[in-house]
């Protein structure tokens, strides 16, 4: 499969016409122009995604372009002057009082005796006013030494004061415990606090007494300096870091949930880049649209923009969780939805369409499966799974699928369960058919959704994707979903014969699937794939080339549009009339009247056998039929019967040919 763009340069064939992309206009429509007269041709994205699929058009050339992304340097920490302690606030007003001195009078870093000469020449005053800011000792002024040490450090920094603090500044005192004492107290913590027992700190104080103690026992330690204080273990105690904690004590995936923090938010800086996928069960009871018998709750698949929010497809079924469901949204998605709504009354048009950088899914078994991967793979783009058991690594479809619950109306819908109250059965009250749901979530994915004001960003989905498209490089779209339809299809291993494949009754043939069969064998079972929403056409695997072979079906008329439930409905309601009828009764009675005339027929052959086979020459079933549909006017008129002899069967000498063999 190959995908492309709308972009200047690209080339598609219609029959033997070749036609380039000239510019596009802002009502999604594409101006082309033919490469050899120049005629300009206007078609819309929509159609044009439409025709390739059908194989009227053909992609000839295609110039994609990449997108490149700076990285972003790392953050530091900033410290200001404001966070030191008062008395080191008063020791760099004295250093930065010196340094900013010797640069008024120019004087740089390596003019010993210039500077020298400048600290001589410090009035009094000033001398005593730096001194007290640095000292409460007798005014001294610094050496020529250290003040070219202070500017070395202001200059390499870049003239941050900060480096003009002293070592001590943030110089930690050091405890007065023993040893011993700190190192029992950190072993025990570790290997009996930061259990998954979890002890308190009182208990974990006890153990380590008694440990203390019995070093004192054995004098690796004195008995006044064998004790720690609780306020001292829990200073040691806090040495671990809490999430280390944490996750000693309760384990990483608690660790994770509680911890779990957002930056950004989801890495998706424009629209496009990251699509979330995901299923629930609709909390809605439908019913059948035909009968009006319930049908239970059908199952939904969204597929959402991560950037804007903005929902790009859906899928409602009861499938339940699959792979066909996921890739059925999926090619909604990337898909052009002008035909998906030109018939259903919406305000605005389905923006979304194009193929994403990157799909965002949870570790259910279809996601994990080959097929879905190979389907990425297929459309050149990324997968990513979300960690287990954390949902809000992709909160854009989580936050949809509950607001889509909150567009169900009331007739039907499923209520949680709560304390002292029994809900209504849903199905009791259900009054909403499976296709005024369709219609519905349609109208709530077009026209309600994209137009709810984001509290916190101020801003809407229909404008955030708008802009995203009117700023970006133009979608890619797929040529083919041949690819997409193999891999979600059902398979079932089929015997290929002169008819064909069949498959549940109906029949699958065609000139190709003849000439592979002629040249694999007579017969050969092989895999055969189709759509359970369409039987119109099935795909059976070359064992030879190992690729796919197209074979439509010989009751086109019938299987146009044929899902694989109508095939099973139709026929169980064929059955019903037949069984009506008393189909089984009439053939079984038909079947022994039809064994009993031809034992009467063969018993009355036998007795006329000798004397007519002359005169079963002239039989035939015109005559002898229309002769039994005939009544005779008088028994003297009908023809007597004139016996044969076997005598008179037998051929003369004269009239027998003879044959030479050499």
């Amino acid at each position: 499969m190959s995908t492309f763009t709308l972009t200047i340069g690209l080339v598609i064939r219609d029959g033997q016409r070749t036609w380039r992309l000239d510019r596009t206009l802002d009502d999604s429509r594409n101006v082309f122009l033919d490469l050899e007269s120049g005629a300009p041709k206007t078609i819309s994205t929509a159609e044009l995604q439409r025709d390739l699929l059908a194989g009227r058009l053909l992609v000839v050339q295609e110039h994609p372009v990449a997108l490149s992304k700076q990285a972003e340097s790392a953050t530091q920490l900033v410290q200001t002057v404001e966070d030191l302690p008062e008395k080191e606030q008063r020791r760099l007003k004295y250093r930065m009082g010196i340094v900013k001195h010797m640069l008024r009078r120019g004087i740089r870093k390596g003019m010993r005796s210039l500077i020298r000469i400048e600290l001589a020449k410090l009035p009094a005053q000033t001398v005593s006013e730096l001194a007290e800011a640095e000292t409460t000792s007798a005014a001294q002024v610094p050496t020529a030494s250290t003040v070219m040490d202070w500017m070395r450090k202001f200059d390499r920094s870049g003239g941050n004061p900060l480096s003009l603090l002293s070592g001590n500044c943030f110089r930690r005192a050091s405890g007065r415990l023993h040893p011993l004492v700190l190192e029992i107290a950190r072993r025990k913590v570790r290997d009996h606090y930061c259990t998954r027992k979890r002890p308190s700190a009182s208990a974990t104080k006890l153990v380590i007494d008694r440990e203390l103690s019995v070093q004192a026992d054995r004098g690796r330690i004195d008995a006044a300096e064998a004790a720690i204080s609780i306020s001292t273990l829990r200073r040691v105690i806090h040495e671990v870091s809490p999430f280390e904690r944490c996750v000693a004590r309760y384990g990483p995936a608690y660790a994770r949930n509680k911890w779990r923090y957002s930056l950004g938010g989801i890495d998706a800086p424009r629209a496009l880049a990251r699509y979330e996928i995901d299923h629930t069960i609709l909390d809605i009871v439908v019913v059948h649209d035909v009968t009006g018998m319930p049908m239970g709750r059908p199952t939904i698949t969204v597929v959402v923009d991560g950037y804007s929010g903005y929902i790009a497809g859906f899928f409602i079924s009861f499938w339940s969780a699959s792979l066909a469901s996921a890739l059925s949204a999926f090619k909604i998605a990337i898909s052009p939805k002008y035909f998906l709504t030109e018939h259903a009354e919406l305000r605005h048009r389905w923006l979304a369409f194009g193929i994403p950088d990157l799909i965002v899914v949870d570790n259910g078994l279809e996601f994990h499966s080959r097929h879905f991967h190979a389907a990425a793979w297929h459309l050149a783009t990324d997968v990513l799974h979300c960690a287990v058991r954390q949902p809000w690594l992709k909160p854009t479809v989580e936050r949809t699928i509950g607001e889509i619950n909150g567009y169900l109306p009331a007739a039907g819908r499923v209520e949680k369960p709560l304390n002292n109250y029994l809900p209504e059965q849903p199905e009791k009250h259900a009054c909403i058919t499976f296709g005024a749901l369709c219609m519905g979530v349609l109208k709530a994915v077009v026209d309600v959704h994209p137009f709810e004001v984001s509290e916190r960003r101020l801003d809407r989905a229909y404008d955030l994707y708008g802009e995203g498209l009117a700023t970006q490089l133009a979608p890619r779209l797929a040529s083919s979903f041949n690819e997409l339809d193999i891999i979600m299809a059902s398979a079932k291993t089929l015997t290929v014969g002169n008819e064909g494949v069949v498959k549940d009754y109906l029949r699958y043939n065609s000139p190709e699937l003849q000439a592979l069969r002629r040249r694999v064998g007579l017969t050969f079972r092989t895999e055969v794939k189709f759509n359970p929403e369409n039987l119109h056409h099935v795909w059976v695997h070359d064992p030879l080339q190992k690729s796919w072979l197209h074979v439509p079906s010989c009751q086109a008329e019938y299987t146009e549009g044929l899902s694989a439930v109508q095939h099973r409905a139709i026929r169980a309601s064929k059955k019903k009339e037949l069984t009506l009828r008393n189909a089984a009764e009439t053939l079984t009675r038909g079947r022994l009247e039809l064994i009993d005339m031809w034992g009467g027929a063969i018993r009355s052959g036998k007795r006329v056998k000798s004397n007519f086979l002359k005169a079963a020459e002239g039989f035939t079933s015109t005559s002898t039929l229309g002769a039994a549909s005939r009544k005779p006017e008088s028994a003297d008129a009908a023809t007597p019967l004139i016996p044969v002899t076997k005598a008179e069967l037998m051929a003369l000498p004269n009239e027998m040919e003879t044959y030479a063999f050499e």
